[in-house]
C-alpha cells in the first residue's frame, strides 16, 4: 500500500499467515510481525521476503498480554519505520469443551486475558503513538454471535472485542476501526488453526480473501463499515450500494446485529 505521508505506509501485525501475504503483495513499503516465539515468527517473515523483496519485515517475539511487552513492539515500529498506518490484530486463544462450572476460573478467564486485554494493549498504544489516527482491524469470530456449550469463554470474549471496536470508533473519530470474521476457510498450507466438522461441508473460503478484505478496510471505499462487525465472505458491492441504510439503521453493529442474517441474505429496504 502507498502513501502520500513521510515514510511511506506501514502495518504492523499480530500473527501472520495470508493477511501479511496479501499486504506484501500489495507493496507495504514495512511490515512488523508479533508473536509468541522467533521459531512461529519465521515462516511468514520468510514469505513476505519471497513475495516482495523491497519490503522491509521485521519479527518481534511478543507477549500480548504484557503492557510493557506490546509497547516495545509499537517503539521498535516507529524507530524504524516513523510511524504505524494500519494494526491488524489477531491474537487470540480458545477454551474448547469446557463447560462452566468444570473449568477452573483461572483457565476460564485466560481467554479474556488474550483476547480482550490483548487487543486493549494493542489498540491503547496504536493510538498513543499515532495521536488517535489510523487503522485497526480486529480478527473476530462467528463464535461471539452464538452459544455453544463448551466455549463460553472464547465466545463472550470475542464478543467483548467486537464491543471494543465500537467504542474505540465512538470515541476517536479519526480512528478507522473494523472487527472482521475470517470466514470459514479450506485447509490452510501452514496447517494453522482448527478443523470443526460441522463446519467442513461450508469451509469453501480461502485466507487470502481475509487479505484481500484487510485491503479494502485500509481505503476510502470502507468509510461506511467504521466500527462494524463484518464477515469476510459477505458482499462488498452489496454492502456498498447500501451503505446509507448500514449507517442509518446500525445494522452492523451490536444488538446483535440488527441485521438478518439468512442464506438469501438480508432483506433490504430498497433495490
Amino acid at each position: 500500500m502507498k502513501s502520500d505521508r513521510k515514510g511511506g505506509s506501514h502495518i504492523w501485525s499480530y500473527r501472520w499467515s495470508w493477511r501479511t501475504r496479501a499486504w506484501a503483495q500489495a507493496g507495504a513499503k514495512g511490515i512488523i510481525l508479533a508473536g509468541r516465539t522467533e521459531l512461529r515468527l519465521k515462516e511468514p517473515s520468510d514469505a513476505v521476503k519471497k513475495l516482495s523483496p523491497s519490503t522491509k519485515v521485521i519479527a518481534v517475539p511478543t507477549e500480548v498480554t504484557s503492557e510493557q511487552s506490546v509497547k516495545s513492539v509499537f517503539e521498535t515500529a516507529l524507530v524504524s519505520f516513523e510511524r504505524i498506518d494500519v494494526v491488524m490484530n489477531a491474537c487470540g486463544v480458545m477454551n474448547n469443551g469446557h463447560k462452566t462450572g468444570e473449568i477452573e476460573p483461572s483457565q476460564w478467564f485466560r481467554d479474556f486475558e488474550v483476547n480482550v486485554k490483548g487487543s486493549y494493549n494493542i489498540a491503547h498504544n496504536f493510538i498513543k503513538s499515532g495521536g488517535g489516527q489510523g487503522t485497526i482491524i480486529f480478527i473476530v469470530s462467528m463464535g461471539a454471535s452464538f452459544t455453544v456449550p463448551g466455549i463460553s469463554s472464547y465466545s463472550a470474549s470475542k464478543l467483548s472485542v467486537i464491543k471494543l471496536a465500537e467504542y474505540l470508533d465512538a470515541e476517536h473519530p479519526q480512528l478507522r476501526v473494523f472487527a472482521i470474521h475470517p470466514g470459514i476457510l479450506q485447509q490452510t498450507e501452514t496447517k494453522r488453526g482448527m478443523v470443526v466438522d460441522t463446519f467442513t461441508p461450508f469451509a469453501r473460503d480461502k485466507g487470502i480473501m481475509t487479505g484481500g478484505i484487510t485491503l479494502y478496510f485500509a481505503g476510502p471505499t470502507a468509510e461506511h463499515l467504521r466500527g462494524c462487525f463484518f464477515s469476510a465472505n459477505w458482499e462488498l458491492d452489496e454492502t456498498a450500494a447500501h451503505k446509507e441504510e448500514i449507517i442509518d439503521q446500525k445494522l452492523l453493529k451490536l444488538s446483535f446485529l440488527h441485521a438478518k442474517l439468512s442464506p438469501e441474505g438480508h432483506p433490504w429496504g430498497s433495490k
